[in-house]
């Protein structure tokens, strides 16, 4: 689908930033997660990401104009998703899948890129 617009953009970062109230990880069926920033580490320290910093990392990496990829998800079928890959501590490359629903930024994915990313 391509670039997100910078209205997207800016929501995903200003609920990334907000705190618990305007963002989530949770796991359902109807959509499903693997959300997993305590695997891997933090690119200005190299300590472990945290459930809260990896979100603000995330919220830099947008507005410092990372690309941010629009997709449309498999679950739930038809709904529109968000890409990054962002570069991780030594290399890694971490692969962050966010959607936006009504009133938060939901994490759908948070961790090492692989090739079978766009499988989830």
């Amino acid at each position: 689908m391509g670039d997100a617009c910078k209205h997207d953009r800016q929501e995903l970062a200003r609920r990334a930033r907000g705190g618990r109230k305007t963002r989530t990880s949770s796991f359902s069926g109807k959509a499903p997660t693997k959300w997993h920033p305590t695997s891997l580490r933090h690119p200005a320290d190299g300590e472990p990401f945290t459930e809260d910093n990896c979100w603000t990392f995330v919220a830099e990496a947008i507005e410092a104009g990372a690309p941010v990829e629009e997709m449309v998800l498999k679950k739930p079928a038809g709904k529109r998703g968000f890409v990054l890959k962002l570069p991780g501590h030594d290399g890694v490359m971490i692969y962050v899948k966010l959607q936006l629903l009504a009133e938060v930024v939901l994490g759908r994915s948070f961790h090492e890129s692989t090739v079978h990313d766009e499988d989830e």
